[in-house]
């Protein structure tokens, strides 16, 4: 089942599938740019007390991203928790 990043649990890992296609042509190159492509492992590391934003590891990268950007990525997650 595919879902999207804003739906991973603290400690859930994900590997990047695509975007969705609603997912604007600025966000989409700007999360390429950070790292957020096709085969990437990414894990949820931290969500702040509002929810918004999140904490993401990938490539060994904390990133904090807007839950409207992580709704854009699309993910299967893995069964691992680290």
């Amino acid at each position: 089942m595919t879902l999207t990043l804003a739906s991973l649990e603290i400690g859930q890992t994900a590997v990047i599938t695509g975007f969705t296609p609603e997912c604007r042509q600025e966000v989409r190159q700007r999360l390429l740019d950070l790292g957020f492509v096709r085969g990437s492992k990414i894990k949820i590391e931290n969500v702040s007390p509002l929810a918004d934003p999140i904490a993401y590891t990938i490539h060994h990268t904390q990133i904090a991203l807007r839950k409207s950007d992580a709704l854009c990525v699309l993910i299967q997650v893995s069964g691992d928790r680290g």
